[in-house]
């Protein structure tokens, strides 16, 4: 599901209000938690795990949004996944007009998530998490978030 949204607001806290709204909407839980790249692998039945950074994967979120309305080529705020408490989200900026192009994105704020939920475990564990990702780690590299969220 998506949704669109003309004149970005200003600050990631702000998109947060409506991007929390859209949540409920589709029901999904409204805590958000941002994704750095790498935090995410998938095993089979797909079982998404999610690696919980915090207050850095915050920043990091910020930041990109900030980098977004000043580029003003779109940002899209997506759902990756969730568990019953939490949902996991990106922040996508496009590079340039090409790439919006691509993305099929205009100078909006666009708000998306999966239609359908998979099983989805957050890990707080490091040494669990560096075994997971070594083990996952091959097939996640094409899940979606890896692709779209740059370091």
């Amino acid at each position: 599901m998506s949704d669109l949204s003309p004149n970005p607001p200003k600050t990631l806290k702000e998109a947060e209000e409506k991007f929390r709204a859209f949540l409920r909407r589709e029901n999904y839980p409204d805590a958000i938690c941002w994704l750095i790249p790498g935090d995410v692998v998938v095993s089979a039945g797909p079982h998404y795990r999610v690696r919980k950074r915090g207050a850095k994967a915050e920043e990091y979120a910020a930041l990109l949004y900030t980098e977004g309305v000043s580029r003003n080529l779109g940002i899209l705020l997506e759902a990756i996944c969730a568990t019953e408490a939490e949902t996991f989200a990106s922040v996508f900026v496009p590079e340039d007009d090409e790439d919006a192009q691509r993305h099929l994105m205009g100078p909006v704020l666009k708000l998306s998530c999966p239609v359908k939920r998979h099983l989805t475990t957050a890990i707080t564990n490091p040494l669990c998490w560096r075994w997971l990702s070594r083990r996952h780690g091959k097939q996640s590299e094409k899940l979606e978030v890896n692709q779209r969220v740059r370091a």
